[in-house]
């Protein structure tokens, strides 16, 4: 186990390659970083070397095709458990919850992003509670405002576990995300919420945003509107409304897969395959499975498989499960000269790896950005950890 250890530790500090910095928000920019060393991607075509400068926003050059470009960090579940809200619970001193310092290492890099999409897995309860953990969660709200503190504008909630609480816990977590300026796609309140498009307007594009899950455990769905189920045809049909709306890209959030696994289901496959040939699709992303998985590209369309956890309370549940990532991608659009926006184009992903450390003074958790977490001080054992994470990472997504 030793050997093994010291061989990824070793993998680690392979070159990775070098990327030019993000262009952070207005409201972001004390938190500011520079980007790291993203994981290539294995059989990655190269990038155009001009698109790849292009900062975020708009090129407002006098001559020449004008462009516009809008940055989407993506990230995987949270999954809160009841060791994650006890640390939570002890991070507030004891009253009530706050989730802020475990997510405050991956603010610098989520809230320089245009779009920062997290993807909330369970349920939320009432503020006073009660709270549940596995299997039926209900966990405490306040991780809401804590996301939104990070720097997400929104998260996407159809999951195994959306309907853990009926009907009511639907409900009760879109309020919560409501409340917090969270947008959220993939469940519903009513019907009219379920037909609403949700679409993210950036630099003047506007981009699509679609969930669904696989299933809900078996759990019994009050109300078939409140929480998609994947169906390719449904998606695609969703897609042709967006796109007669207005939407300049389509971005799909898929949980789905085999939980624990790094490797595509085929059911991941064929729908991948079936949304990617449409033409109607302009990225696919997904989680559930808990552990990283490869991207890939198919029929030109990029195909995030897994993020991994961004936030849980597994560790003891399988290898891995303490490793996720975020991914940046650019959607670029170029003007004409009779002033059309031609179609999106979505430059090479870029992945950066993160750690759940549950190993604080008192278990408190923290989510470590790693590549950026590497290049300040770190205590030799928290260092070794993390380049190992790093090359586990690695060794799925850029293999």
């Amino acid at each position: 186990m030793r050997g093994l250890w010291l061989w990824l530790a070793a993998l680690a500090c392979l070159p990775l390659v070098a990327l030019a910095p993000a262009t952070p928000r207005p409201d972001a920019a004390a938190d500011s970083v520079a980007d790291g060393p993203a994981i290539t991607l294995a059989g990655s075509e190269p990038e155009d070397e001009q698109s790849a400068e292009e900062p975020s926003g708009v090129d407002a050059a006098p001559t020449g095709p004008r462009s516009r470009t809008v940055t989407i960090a993506l990230t995987g579940d949270v999954l809160v458990h009841d060791n994650v809200w006890a640390s939570a619970r002890r991070s507030a001193g004891g009253r009530g919850f706050d989730f802020r310092p475990m997510l405050a290492p991956l603010r610098p890099r989520i809230a320089a992003a245009d779009l920062a999409l997290c993807h909330l897995e369970t349920p939320l309860a009432p503020a006073a509670g009660p709270y549940a953990s596995y299997p039926l969660f209900s966990a405490p709200p306040q991780v809401a405002a804590a996301l939104r503190r990070t720097g997400y504008d929104g998260c996407s909630t159809a999951s195994n576990h959306s309907v853990d609480q009926g009907l009511a816990g639907v409900q009760r977590t879109l309020n919560a995300l409501d409340a917090t300026g969270l947008r959220h796609t993939g469940t519903a309140r009513s019907p009219s919420e379920n037909r609403r498009l949700v679409l993210l307007r950036r630099h003047g594009m506007t981009v699509a945003w679609l969930a669904a899950t696989y299933g809900t455990n078996g759990m019994p769905v009050e109300r078939a509107w409140s929480v998609d189920l994947i169906d390719v045809r449904a998606l695609l049909r969703d897609a042709r409304r967006a796109r007669a709306a207005g939407a300049d890209a389509v971005v799909v959030s898929l949980h789905w897969g085999t939980e624990y696994s790094h490797v595509p289901s085929a059911f991941q496959r064929d729908v991948a395959e079936r949304l990617t040939r449409s033409g109607l699709v302009t990225l696919v992303y997904g989680h559930h499975a808990h552990v990283v998985q490869p991207i890939r590209r198919m029929h030109g369309t990029w195909v995030v498989y897994g993020l991994g956890n961004l936030l849980a309370g597994q560790r003891t549940v399988a290898p891995g499960v303490n490793d996720g990532m975020v991914v940046e991608v650019t959607l670029r659009q170029r003007r004409s000269g009779d002033g059309a926006w031609g179609p999106v184009t979505v430059g090479r992903p870029r992945a950066f790896p993160t750690h759940i450390d549950e190993h604080g003074p008192d278990g408190e958790f923290r989510v470590w950005d790693v590549t950026r977490a590497l290049r300040g001080p770190l205590d030799p054992a928290t260092r070794a950890e993390l380049r190992a994470s790093a090359a586990a990472t690695r060794a799925v997504v850029g293999g």
